[in-house]
């Protein structure tokens, strides 16, 4: 093989080997399959629920935002609302404004005066989506001036 042949093919994998670690580094599902494949890590019961966490602000005018959950977006993760859930976030809504000011920053003209954790839950029978997904308010955080 050439020296031309050789530096291409090292050229390539690291490419490749900089696209993985990006991706894992980045820690969130955007570069799937490339990175965040630790979801798939557990079994999930073939006759249980899929739950989805997602959250929603609403702005002065009643309208619904739809919030990417990214660290550089919004200053946390999904993995990190749903740890917080577990974590005393439901009885104290209160650090979810720091959530809604990242947010504001990070969007300016956008302002919003409640953010509200919802979950997006399928059900499942025989590993199979049976009827359409439900959605429920988890809880709801209000900006009190």
């Amino acid at each position: 093989m050439s020296a031309v042949g050789r530096g291409v093919r090292l050229a390539v994998a690291a490419a490749i080997l900089g696209i993985v670690l990006a991706a894992q580094l980045d820690r969130h599902d955007d570069w799937f399959p490339l990175g965040m494949l630790g979801q798939y890590a557990v079994a999930r019961d073939p006759d249980g629920e899929v739950v989805n966490t997602y959250l929603v602000g609403v702005d002065a005018k009643g309208r619904q935002v739809p919030i990417t959950l990214r660290a550089e977006t919004a200053g946390l993760t999904r993995v990190e609302l749903e740890l917080a859930l577990g974590r005393g976030l439901r009885e104290d809504p209160a650090p979810l404004g720091a959530v809604a000011r990242t947010y504001e920053d990070n969007h300016p003209g956008t302002d919003l005066v409640a953010l509200e954790v919802r979950q997006r839950v399928d059900t499942l029978r025989g590993g199979s989506r049976v009827g359409p997904p439900t959605d429920r308010l988890v809880l709801r955080w209000e900006d009190t001036p």
